[in-house]
């Protein structure tokens, strides 16, 4: 009887200790078995929504949050989530396969434990513009194998970019931009072949190698690192990759790319470029007024020379120019003010001799900015003749050598 009551004991002690070995697997599993709408529901319930959490902001490329609202706040659960404001699902598996929660309100920290990280089938994770309290990235973020588009931008997360993030084979497009504690010490992006898109201002990338980024695939449409402090020397024919249609690498004081490259400029479609605050030796060339698709340009602070090239007046669909804090010298180019869709002109604080034009050509408001240039002293006469006045500032202060001007106008009509 002792004998069995011993084997009885010895029999219970295995099976408990195989329930305890298995419970982990067992928990994971019930987890991963969660359905997609509970998988929400409870991700939704473990924040808070705060308006404050999405504040409008503008960066120098879009307009955030300006129509924010909760969307989880219509979410029921008594509801198929596929209808749910901000849920995309697949027609015909039912699973989630887009999230966009973009200036939803959403506030409080995400935890490795997060039932978001039960949607394996997300392709599109959309969290941009919400407070999530300093939450690291997760290495569960790299889980999302489906994933083609991860943006988690103005939401302030905080901490290293997990490598993890390298294993989303599919991504296009990352923004992880305009988080302010966010620290890149490696090129996470190195194995992410399929990408065209990355974007990650105002992240912490003093550490980092800028000649790193000559691995760029060539297929790249967007590279935004504006404000990341990057130090050191950077290749100039890195600005010649040929699919590229937006270039921020501006605000980066310590980045030294030398002198702007002979591109083939015409082959290159860019459309928004800048590179303020970047240090520079040389002349603007004149060979920048071939890229016919630029729509934004600013060279702002850059320690440019020389005079201004004709040659900028040949880009007709210009919107924004700023040419402002450089050393530039020579006549005020006329064939600037003729720019058809110019809505911004920046030309402050160089060595610009000559009279004002006594015209605009433009369909939009043009705001100008000429301070601290040597402007022959004859401004009164060509203000009376600017296309529909609004608003002109005026500041004339007699100097040893010339003028200091300074005029804002607006022209809304065409003369």
């Amino acid at each position: 009887m002792g004998c069995l009551g011993w084997k009885y004991q010895l029999f219970c002690l295995v099976v408990l200790l195989s329930l305890l070995f298995h419970l982990p697997s067992s928990f994971s599993s019930s987890l991963s078995s969660i359905s997609p709408c509970s998988a929400l529901l409870h991700f939704n319930s473990s924040l808070s929504l705060h308006r404050s959490a999405s504040l409008s902001f503008y960066t120098s490329r879009i307009q955030m949050c300006d129509n924010s609202y909760p969307k989880t706040a219509s979410w029921k659960e008594d509801k198929d989530c596929c209808g749910w404001d901000g849920v995309v699902c697949d027609q015909t598996t039912r699973h989630v396969i887009g999230l966009d929660l973009s200036c939803s309100w959403l506030s409080g920290s995400i935890h490795s434990n997060s039932t978001l990280f039960s949607l394996p089938h997300l392709r599109t994770l959309n969290l941009a513009g919400n407070d999530f309290n300093y939450s690291l990235i997760l290495s569960e973020f790299g889980n999302f194998k489906s994933l083609t588009h991860l943006n988690l931008s103005s939401s302030t997360f905080s901490g290293k970019i997990p490598y993890e993030i390298s294993h989303l084979s599919s991504l296009v497009s990352l923004d992880l931009s305009y988080n302010y504690g966010l620290l890149i010490e490696t090129p996470v992006w190195k194995n992410l072949t399929q990408l065209r898109e990355l974007l990650l201002d105002w992240s912490n990338m003093s550490s980092f190698r800028p000649n790193s980024l000559m691995n760029l695939s060539s297929s790249f449409t967007t590279l935004s690192l504006h404000g990341c402090n990057l130090q050191g020397k950077l290749q100039n024919n890195f600005l010649c990759l040929p699919n590229i249609q937006t270039l921020d690498l501006g605000g980066n004081w310590n980045l030294d790319l030398g002198s702007l490259p002979k591109c083939n400029w015409s082959s290159i479609s860019l459309k928004f470029l800048d590179l303020s605050e970047i240090r520079f030796s040389g002349e603007l060339l004149d060979s920048i007024g071939n890229m016919k698709s630029l729509k934004h340009l600013n060279l702002y602070y850059c320690n440019l020379i020389g005079s201004i090239p004709m040659s900028l007046g040949n880009l007709t669909k210009l919107t924004t120019l700023d040419l402002s804090y450089n050393s530039f010298r020579g006549l005020l180019p006329w064939s600037l003010f003729n720019l058809p869709n110019l809505s911004s002109l920046y030309l402050d604080n160089n060595q610009l001799v000559g009279p004002l034009p006594n015209h605009l050509v433009g369909n939009v408001a043009v705001e100008v900015i000429v301070r601290f240039n040597a402007v022959a002293s004859n401004v009164s006469k060509h203000i009376s003749n600017l296309c529909a006045l609004e608003q002109i500032k005026t500041s004339i202060a007699n100097t040893k050598d010339a003028m200091q001007t300074w005029l804002v106008w607006s022209c809304s009509n065409r003369l």
